[in-house]
């Protein structure tokens, strides 16, 4: 019954995105909160909803909402099962802000859970009928500044990485909650040669990843991939996987040879409970490894940050201004 009217909205959605003032698309995965529904006015929001993530991942194309929010608990799956199907597809990606509704309070492990699988934030109850609004409004100027910034991108025209400022904020993200979990977190980056930076770079990295992992634009050519729940054995083991992805990939005729066209540095902290550091520091240091890291063993393109290496004062470093202060 709910699929005459949300192909209505999907029909009418991607015209409308050619006003700047038309109200922003929320796609609502509900099937028991109508709380939600009733909490956003018609004049400020353009709402579809249906009851489940498969007719969500057939609308998505059409519809492209600028914020999705579901149920932690669908007809067809589980919400999480439902997050990351929609992350994985191209039609919703990684830019696109999903919000998750449940009863109950999320326990920290749910928590982490839900944050690999790509939620962006919990609704808890009714109580947050009045404040919801004014959050989406939010979440979706960051969705729609990060969408503005990836059309300048060389490496990413279909919109599947994040910014420097949402990368920098995601790092911090993961790292709290690996603090918290005693777990690690890692961080590749790939460098390509202008010459050689292949349009459609962005969706090869993307897809060669997990769904837990983070992926943004450092520059023009740099790609950088967190990488939660992983040490220096798995980063490096990331960055031979990544390396053999985009190998031989090309743009224009040019081809990515791996330490000629495509250099690769990480870095990595096992625990981050027990060695304190910055997340965002991870992405400068692997960053500054792609030219002055150790070399791996039979991989020399692969370079991994020592503390002898310089790390550049341009570049990522303005991460830390862009996200904030530690801890924020």
């Amino acid at each position: 019954m709910d699929a005459d009217p949300a192909a209505r909205a999907a029909r009418a959605a991607p015209a409308a995105r050619t006003d700047s003032a038309a109200p922003p698309v929320v796609l609502l995965i509900l099937a028991k909160e109508q709380w939600i529904a009733k909490a956003l006015p018609g004049d400020r929001f353009t709402v579809v909803q249906i009851h489940t993530a498969t007719l969500a991942r057939e609308l998505a194309r059409d519809l492209r909402p600028d914020v999705i929010i579901l149920e932690s608990d669908l007809p067809d799956m589980s919400g999480l099962e439902a997050c990351r199907l929609l992350r994985a597809d191209l039609d919703v990606g990684h830019c696109v802000p999903i919000l998750m509704v449940g009863r109950d309070k999320p326990t920290p492990e749910e928590r982490v859970t839900a944050l690999r699988a790509g939620v962006w934030e919990f609704l808890k109850s009714p109580e947050d009928a009045k404040e919801l609004p004014l959050a989406l409004e939010a979440h979706i100027r960051a969705k729609r500044s990060i969408d503005a910034a990836l059309l300048e991108s060389a490496l990413d025209p279909a919109g599947v990485l994040h910014g420097r400022a949402v990368l920098a904020r995601r790092a911090r993200e993961l790292g709290g909650l690996m603090a918290r979990k005693h777990s690690g977190l890692a961080c590749v980056v790939l460098a390509a040669d202008a010459a050689s930076a292949d349009a459609m770079l962005g969706s090869r990295v993307v897809r060669a990843l997990r769904i837990s992992d983070v992926v943004g634009a450092l520059s023009a050519t740099g790609i950088a991939v967190l990488a939660p729940g992983t040490d220096q054995q798995g980063a490096a083991g990331l960055a031979r996987r990544l390396v053999a992805a985009l190998s031989g990939a090309s743009a224009g005729g040019a081809k990515l040879v791996p330490g000629t066209t495509l250099r690769v540095g990480y870095d990595a902290v096992a625990n981050l409970k027990y060695s304190p550091i910055d997340p965002v520091d991870l992405l400068v240091r692997a960053d500054a490894a792609v030219q002055a890291g150790v070399p791996e063993p039979g991989s020399p393109w692969i370079r991994r940050f020592e503390a002898t290496v310089t790390v550049r004062p341009s570049g990522p470093t303005s991460l830390r201004a862009a996200s904030g202060p530690p801890g924020e």
